[in-house]
């Protein structure tokens, strides 16, 4: 079984037609159906089921491309490792991370990881917690930033900060009324005391926005009137001007308060911790410098931001 060739049969899955395939892999399509045929014959069994032009996945094709995957990843493996030993004079590091957390986190730490390593290459992806985890699993990228809340299997983590969230309101809002002073001495409210205002919430497919979901249905609030907003930093813009209220983590709190103005509190039913992590997916081989930008990001993670 030809390595190259599983690329090739990777990329027709996803075309899900030999034109269109061959076309993205800069072969001829009669060479590419002449691939198809012969494996299928080697196997003794079809791996698509052909409808018109479109080809979809048999069960054997399912289970080809699963070992296809896993073969191509372990071959990637080995080209990293290689670049190790060969004292890192290339290499590359695709990093997924959610769009807001990137804006805030890439200038600090982009600069410091090149300077380090000038010759590795550096791609970042964003999209949400679950798409990057699709991304990890299927090799796309080699380590995810993000937040974290319950394990998922095929992957590994790396805690870089344990955070919490806060409730993001107007300045002088009549909700500080309520608020007492947790051990930590930050002022702490409970989420029923916000009731009658507009939850300010992220996306239902963002690992945030359900997780405040859960807890607002577990805390009995029953009917709250709720906004979704992708972007956390849109909802705290308009928590701060006086509508609803946001739900942001201690690490963007502290690093928008030099640009708004607002009463932040802690909140009595959400007392289990966000954890940060550099996610990847198990098993898989880190070279030095991908351990180093994960040091980077951790440290600076932890580094107050100015005031």
């Amino acid at each position: 079984m030809d390595l190259h060739e599983l690329e090739y049969f990777i990329t027709i899955t996803q075309e899900k037609n030999l034109t269109h395939a061959a076309e993205k892999l800069f072969i001829g399509q009669p060479t590419l159906s002449k691939y198809l045929q012969r494996t299928e014959e080697e196997l003794g069994t079809p791996l698509f089921s052909r409808c018109g032009r479109t080809l979809e996945l048999t069960y054997a094709g399912e289970r080809y491309l699963s070992y296809a995957i896993r073969m191509l990843s372990l071959k990637h493996e080995l080209e990293k490792e290689m670049q190790d030993i060969r004292s890192l004079k290339k290499g590359s590091l695709r990093v997924g991370m959610p769009p807001v957390r990137c804006s805030l986190m890439l200038p600090l730490v982009l600069p410091l990881f090149h300077k380090k390593y000038p010759d590795i290459g550096f791609r970042i992806i964003e999209n949400n917690s679950e798409a990057l985890d699709a991304l990890l699993l299927n090799g796309t990228i080699d380590i995810a930033i993000y937040n974290m809340f319950e394990k998922k299997n095929g992957l590994s983590y790396e805690v870089l900060m344990e955070d919490h969230l806060y409730a993001v309101v107007r300045k002088n809002h009549p909700i500080r009324n309520l608020a007492v002073l947790n051990e930590q001495k930050e002022p702490e409210i409970r989420l029923e005391g916000l009731q009658d205002e507009v939850f300010l919430l992220q996306n239902a497919s963002q690992r945030q926005g359900s997780y405040m979901l859960r807890s607002i249905e577990e805390a009995h609030i029953h009917h709250p009137k709720k906004q979704e907003h992708s972007n956390i930093q849109a909802a705290m813009i308009l928590a701060a001007d006086g509508y609803g209220v946001a739900f942001v983590s201690g690490y963007f709190l502290k690093r928008f308060q030099s640009f708004y103005t607002y009463d932040y509190y802690a909140i009595r039913e959400l007392k289990r911790p966000i954890h940060v992590v550099a996610g990847y997916k198990e098993g898989s081989y880190l070279p030095l410098y991908t351990k180093d930008f994960i040091s980077i990001v951790k440290a600076q993670m932890q580094t107050a931001p100015p005031k």
